[in-house]
Order: C-alpha cells, then structure tokens, then sequence
C-alpha cells in the first residue's frame, strides 16, 4: 500500500454503518489488545463542519473533530492510526510502487548534492542528549523541532510544517559519521491531491549540537551582531541582546 487513499483499504480496518446511522472504523488488533474503534457522522448544522468524527484514545491521543467531508474523515482515521504506528510504510520502502520508488531515489539522490550543511530533515543531537531534527535554514543558522511533517521533493528540497524551537547557529552544528533514517512524504505519482500523500524513509545525516562559547569582544565582531548594529544602532537594546544571546552561542 502506498497512498493514505489506498491504507483506507487495510485489511484490518473496516467500515460499517451501525444502527443509529454512525460510521464504525474498527482496526483488528488481531489479539494484541481490544480493537480500536473510531466513529463519524453527519452532522449538519448552521456554520459547521457537516461531518464530526471521533478518534480512539490511543497514548493519551484522539478525541472529537469536525471535517467538511466524509473521505476527509476517513482519511483522518487512517492518519491517527498512522501516527500511533499500528498502520504505515515499512523503513524499507517496500511499500513503494516502481513509480514512486523512482520519485523517492532522485529525491536522495538530490539531497546527497547538498553538502557542507546540514539539510532539512537531517538528525540533531542536542547538549541534553535528546535528538532533534532540521526544520527551517536561515542566514544565520537552523532552527530545529522534536516532529512534524517533511514534504520532499525529486529536487532534494524539503518543507515542513510543525512546531519550530529556537534557531541555532551553522557554526553549532558539528557533523557525525552517523546516519538514520528519517520520515518523509511526496505526492504519489507527483500528483497532487487529498490522501495521496506517500511515506518514505531517507537516510539523514546525524549531527551534534554544541554551542560556541564568546567572549563580547567575540560576539560583537559576529556577522550577526554586525548586521544588528548596522540596522538597530551600536549598542541599542536589540544589538546588546542580541551580543548576549551569541555569548550564550544562540541566534
């Protein structure tokens, strides 16, 4: 299976209308605990959503939403299945077809051209230990996030949409020999549409966050802070806080 379309035809996710005109989406746990048991209906209503649905709690996640469409709820209920890893792609890829196998291979091919630093989607491990991925280049550094959503492109450009924390600078990011495989989507057969969104696993670089530690002299001489001066003012609130943030090695 390789579209979020065709995980709607899973062989242990069913539909069924009950009695009272509700939808059922049961995954067949096949032994390893209950079912899970999502729900939607039409509800029509002034100014809403004419469809609601209602995801199982699964690790503390699901609840009630509304959708303008019922495909777009059933859609909802795979990628919640999805995200809780009882349904999806295998990190071989295997679930590719050969038309997107190809799209996913230019699209590594096209990342392995970027060098030097480091690319969207790569890994991050953070002075805490805790590993963080790439999500949005600036001028002046990367900020990074603990999840989201990486599109790919055959182009090895990514974008991204989640949650962001606080921009480091290129200077912080220290490369690794390690690699890992990190979590990506295109459009099947790059056509763009509701559900067609594919998974792929492409391997990632691995770097090691460390912050350089300046003096003021340091940090005052910094690209960053020069172009802060030029455009706040030497020594003005913004270009002294900003002085501290480069002495502390952040943006």
């Amino acid at each position: 299976m390789t579209s979020h379309n065709q995980m709607l035809a899973h062989p242990h996710l069913t539909f069924s209308q009950t009695d009272d005109g509700t939808i059922e989406a049961r995954f067949d746990m096949q032994g390893w605990g209950g079912d899970v048991v999502s729900r939607y209906w039409r509800q029509d209503a002034p100014g809403r959503d004419a469809w609601t649905y209602d995801l199982a709690r699964i690790n503390g996640k699901g609840g009630r939403y509304t959708h303008p469409t019922e495909h777009g709820c059933r859609l909802m209920i795979v990628q919640h299945l999805i995200d809780a890893g009882l349904i999806g792609p295998s990190e071989d890829n295997s679930h590719l077809d050969a038309r997107n196998a190809e799209i996913a291979a230019r699209a590594q091919a096209a990342r392995d051209n970027f060098t030097g630093r480091p690319r969207l989607g790569d890994f991050v491990i953070m002075p805490s230990g805790k590993v963080e991925r790439c999500c949005a280049a600036w001028d002046d550094g990367m900020q990074t996030t603990e999840g989201g959503s990486w599109h790919v492109s055959t182009s090895g450009t990514c974008s991204f949409s989640g949650g962001l924390n606080a921009s480091q600078l290129w200077e912080s990011f220290k490369p690794t020999e390690e690699t890992r495989l990190g979590r990506f989507w295109f459009f099947s057969h790059g056509q763009p549409g509701a559900g067609r969104g594919v998974d792929v696993f492409l391997p990632c670089r691995v770097y090691r966050l460390e912050p350089p530690s300046m003096t003021e002299a340091e940090a005052r001489a910094h690209p960053v802070a020069r172009r802060c001066a030029d455009f706040w003012g030497e020594n003005s609130r913004d270009h002294l806080r900003k002085i501290a943030r480069l002495m502390e090695g952040r943006t």
